[in-house]
């Protein structure tokens, strides 16, 4: 697929090596071929980005310019084109505000459309953010509640919708898991949140989380769904063997596709092909959880190894650290980052690294961020540990030997500012002003084209973010 108009231009401008040479288009696999197709980048959910570090863009002071819209309440950006940019976001009730998707115009900021995706299918519906993303196929596709929209990315018109099962006799299901396989099809997680009397008011964002509470409580069963992607047809739909919180990941081993799922205390998998999912009983169930700790976040490929940590909802046993060989589930490791912490909380991942054999994690809770590191023959070693406070994802860009991480943090005496850190030591390259009041939980601050990050506040600001060295 030929570049936008203005295309090649935008291309001979980009200060990022990296992200100058994606010829932005159609694939014939799951993403679309850009910078940040999704919010940890692939289904493999390493949040490894095509963009390029601070020291590749000659920059060390952090410019940052809003966008004069209100996106409230946002959650995930990603981006498709040259000059495009998707905001995703939700609103506290699930009928009458729902989730949105809003294209942006990145000269500008300004917004170029939204669209309403709502659920009414179940009075009082649970309001619970899914992701959106670019596909290969070049349709934009979003999941809000239980409701899976295909939209044209020009309009933002809704080609296709499909609302997906949930328990009639419930309070409404979440799909807050959707990744793409390498045939392009969808596979989406849902869970559902069962009886909730504290939902009684609050912004989006706490109720959301207050319904995930619920739901860990309720331990009703999750579901899976596998979605043909032209028509939205239901190709599948499983039940786990364990309620899952956190979100699925895809990975490959031996040309072979699989499904990673952490349930309430073990990760399973299911072997995928030609639309179906079957689980794979050679592999597992890896116990993953124990004692006074919570259910962990989603999975994540690094190299061989799947991971998963714990405590995706608060708790007063430390988190750990657990991963399991692809190849073998009986070759395991443990790690506990921050031993000492009196509460542990993690709404994010951790981001993954293979080139370095890299784990960045952080507690909110504790306040404390960690780079570990895996050695196949001897386990899990912490190489450094910070004081850091972020209820966000962490983005990791630039090459294996100069690679950042660009995350979050937060101060309760003047408010949530960006960070870039060397990611072999944990010490801090940059930062910017403090861009917002709170933190927006569960997001990332997103690489686009050009050397510009997007970060989203929990009042609904869009910042642009960019080094000196950028244009």
């Amino acid at each position: 697929m030929a570049l936008t108009p203005g295309g090649a231009a935008f291309a001979t401008s980009d200060p990022c090596p990296r992200s100058a040479r994606i010829d932005p288009g159609r694939t014939d696999s799951a993403f679309y071929s850009t910078v940040a197709p999704f919010e940890h980048f692939g289904s493999d959910r390493t949040q490894l980005f095509p963009a390029c570090s601070l020291s590749e863009l000659h920059g060390s002071t952090i410019q940052a310019r809003s966008s004069p819209v209100n996106f409230s309440t946002p959650y995930i950006p990603f981006t498709r084109n040259r000059g495009e940019l998707f905001v995703y976001g939700f609103g506290v009730d699930a009928a009458t505000e729902g989730g949105f998707v809003a294209r942006v115009d990145t000269s500008t900021l300004g917004q170029r459309w939204r669209t309403q995706i709502l659920a009414t299918e179940l009075p009082n519906q649970w309001s619970y953010p899914g992701v959106g993303l670019a596909h290969g196929n070049g349709f934009i596709y979003a999941i809000y509640a239980n409701v899976l929209v295909k939209l044209d990315p020009r309009t933002g018109a809704i080609v296709k919708k499909l609302e997906l099962p949930e328990d009639p006799n419930q309070t409404g299901a979440a799909y807050n898991g959707m990744i793409v396989m390498p045939d392009g099809v969808i596979v989406a997680k849902g869970m559902e949140r069962g009886p909730c009397p504290s939902l009684t008011g609050g912004s989006a964002d706490v109720r959301a989380f207050e319904g995930l509470l619920c739901g860990t409580y309720n331990k009703l069963p999750s579901m899976i769904v596998v979605v043909d992607p032209e028509n939205l047809s239901i190709l599948q739909q499983v039940t786990p063997p364990e309620p899952s919180t956190g979100r699925i990941t895809a990975g490959q081993t031996n040309g072979r596709d699989y499904v990673y799922v952490a349930g309430s205390d073990n990760l399973f998998r299911y072997l995928y092909s030609n639309g179906q999912l079957s689980l794979d009983n050679s592999w597992g169930p890896v116990t993953y959880r124990t004692g006074a700790q919570q259910p962990g976040t989603g999975p994540g490929i690094l190299g061989n190894y799947v991971v998963i940590q714990t405590n995706f909802l608060p708790s007063l046993a430390p988190l750990t650290i657990t991963v399991a060989d692809v190849r073998d589930s009986s070759r395991h490791f443990n790690i506990t980052p921050f031993p000492d912490s009196l509460m542990s909380w993690n709404v994010s991942k951790m981001a993954l690294d293979a080139d370095n054999q890299m784990m960045i994690t952080n507690d909110t809770a504790a306040g404390q961020m960690a780079g570990v590191r895996l050695d196949p023959s001897s386990g899990l070693k912490i190489l450094w540990s910070r004081s850091e406070t972020t209820t966000a994802f962490s983005a990791l860009v630039g090459s294996p030997q100069g690679r950042n991480i660009v995350v979050p943090d937060y101060d309760s005496s003047s408010g949530d500012r960006t960070l870039w850190l060397d990611e072999a030591s944990g010490n801090t390259l940059a930062a910017s002003s403090v861009l917002a009041a709170q933190p927006a939980p569960g997001n990332i601050v997103t690489p686009g084209f050009g050397g510009k990050f997007y970060y989203l506040s929990a009042e609904g600001q869009l910042w642009e973010l960019s080094a000196d060295g950028g244009h």
